[in-house]
C-alpha cells in the first residue's frame, strides 16, 4: 500500500503542477476561442489550425477536472481557473460544424477562427463533441448547485446539444453511407469496428453520469456496447482484436482482421469494469480482466531493455497493411491507457501482480514519457528503444487528454484503494 500511496501522490503532483499548467499558458486561445494544440516542446505554438476532436477532449478535460476539484484538493482559484479555461472552448465547439449540412455533420479542423478546412469520414470528432457537451453541462450544473456564476450558459443546452449528437452517431456506425463513408459491396456485412464499440461504451457510460435522470435511456446502450465486444474478443490470446465479422466474431482472412492494438485492447478493457459497475455482469468482468492481462503480456516489447507497448502489429507476424504506421515505435497513450488500467484492475481484484504491472507501466512513463528537461506535458512519440521520435507535446492527433485522464482516474481509483484498506 505504501508504493501505491506513493504513486498517488505523484500522479495527483504531476496533473495539477505539471500537465495542466502547460496547456494552461501555452493552449487558450483568449482572441478567437478554442485551443491551440500543436505546440512544441517548450509551448511554442507550431500551427494555428484547430482539430475539432481535440477541441472536444481540452473541454472534457478541463470541465472534469473542475468538476473533481475536491479529490484533488485544489482551492477555489485553482477550480475557476479551470472553469474558465473549460469556457473557452465551450464557445468554440459549435465551430466545427459544416454549414448548410442536415446531417449533422463537423469538420475535423478549422482555421483559428473556425473556417472549414478538412472533413474527416470517420465520427470521432463527433464523439469527442458530445463528451465535450455532457462534462461541461455537469460543470455548470454544479456551479449552479454551488450558487457559482456560470457566464450565462445553460445545462439544458448542452444536454440536448449532447443528444442530438448521440442520435447521429449511433446512425453513423451502423450506416456509414451516413457520414460520407464508401457502404459495403452488396450482400456483404458491415465489419464491427473495436473503436466504435468503445465510443458506444464511453458515451453510454457519460450519459448516465452526467444525465442521471435519464439512465434507463441509456442503459440499452451499455448492454448494446457488452454485446458487440464479445465479438472482437479473442479467447486464444485473451485480447480484443480491431475488427471482427458482425456474425463470426474475429477471424484472420484479411490484413485489417489481424490487426491488433495493445493500447486500444487495455482501453476497452478498463471501459468495461466501468460498464460492469453499472450493470454487473461476472462474465464480462472477468473477460475485462484477462484481456488487460493478454494485451500487457503480447504488447509488451520484451526485445529491447527500455521495454514499453509496441503501437500495433499483425497478431500472425505478417505485413502491416499500412507500412507508414510506426508499429514498434512507443506512443503515450497506450501507457496512459495502461497506467489507469492497472490501477483499476488493481482497485478491483486486490490481485498484486497488478501493482506489479503498475509499477512496471509507470517505471516506463516516468523514465522516457515524462519530459525531464523542460516538465509540462508528456512527450508523445518514442522511437523502439524509447528514445524520442519527436518532442512535439501536441499537434492533430495529441492534445490535452490522455495524460491528464489517465492521471486523474489512476489517482481516484488508488485514493478508493487506499481509503478501503
Amino acid at each position: 500500500m505504501e508504493r501505491l500511496a506513493e504513486l498517488a501522490e505523484k500522479w495527483r503532483g504531476d496533473l495539477v503542477d505539471n500537465v495542466l499548467p502547460f496547456w494552461l499558458k501555452n493552449s487558450l486561445d483568449r482572441e478567437h476561442g478554442g485551443y491551440f494544440t500543436c505546440l512544441d516542446r517548450d509551448g511554442t505554438v507550431l500551427a494555428q489550425d484547430k482539430y475539432h476532436w481535440l477541441q472536444g477532449r481540452e473541454v472534457w478535460t478541463f470541465s472534469r477536472v473542475h468538476n473533481s476539484a475536491e479529490l484533488l484538493g485544489v482551492d477555489d482559484a485553482q477550480k475557476e481557473e479551470w472553469w474558465q479555461a473549460a469556457c473557452i472552448g465551450a464557445r468554440f465547439l459549435d465551430r466545427a460544424f459544416i454549414p448548410g449540412s442536415d446531417e449533422g455533420l463537423l469538420f475535423f479542423s478549422t482555421t483559428r477562427e473556425g473556417h472549414g478546412l478538412h472533413f474527416q469520414r470517420k465520427p470521432y470528432t463527433a464523439v469527442f463533441y458530445i463528451l465535450a457537451c455532457l462534462e461541461f453541462s455537469a460543470a455548470i450544473k454544479a456551479r449552479e448547485v454551488a450558487g457559482s456564476d456560470v457566464a450565462g450558459f445553460s445545462r439544458a443546452d448542452f444536454v440536448q446539444k449532447a443528444v442530438g449528437m448521440f442520435n447521429r452517431f449511433r446512425v453513423w456506425i451502423d450506416d456509414p453511407a451516413a457520414f460520407g463513408r464508401t457502404p459495403p459491396p452488396p450482400g456483404a456485412a458491415l465489419a464491427s469496428s473495436l473503436a466504435q464499440v468503445m465510443c458506444l461504451a464511453g458515451l453510454a457510460e457519460e450519459f448516465i453520469e452526467a444525465v442521471p435522470e435519464d439512465r434507463e435511456t441509456y442503459m440499452p446502450f451499455v448492454e448494446d456496447a457488452m454485446r458487440r465486444v464479445k465479438l472482437h474478443y479473442d479467447p486464444e490470446r485473451e485480447i480484443f482484436m480491431e475488427e471482427a465479422d458482425p456474425v463470426k466474431g474475429v477471424h484472420h482472412a484479411t490484413m485489417s482482421s489481424r490487426m491488433f492494438n495493445p493500447g486500444h485492447s487495455i482501453e476497452v478493457s478498463w471501459f468495461l469494469l466501468h460498464l460492469c459497475a453499472l450493470k454487473p455482469d461476472a462474465e464480462i468482468e472477468a473477460m475485462a480482466i484477462n484481456t488487460l492481462g493478454g494485451a500487457l503480456k503480447i504488447g509488451w516489447d520484451t526485445e529491447v531493455p527500455a521495454g514499453g507497448l509496441v503501437y500495433i502489429m499483425d497478431i500472425l507476424g505478417k505485413p502491416l497493411l499500412d507500412t507508414t504506421v510506426t508499429a514498434t515505435n512507443k506512443l503515450w497513450w497506450p501507457h496512459c491507457e495502461a497506467l489507469y488500467a492497472c490501477t483499476l484492475a488493481y482497485d478491483r481484484t486486490s490481485d498484486p501482480k497488478w501493482l506489479e504491472w503498475l509499477t512496471k507501466v509507470d517505471d516506463f512513463c516516468s523514465a522516457y514519457l515524462c519530459d525531464k528537461e523542460q516538465g509540462g506535458e508528456w512527450l508523445g512519440y518514442l522511437n523502439r528503444d524509447a528514445t524520442p521520435f519527436n518532442v512535439c507535446k501536441g499537434g492533430n492527433y495529441k492534445g490535452c487528454f490522455h495524460v491528464p485522464r489517465a492521471l486523474l482516474f489512476s489517482f481516484r481509483a488508488a485514493r478508493r484503494t487506499l481509503e478501503r484498506k
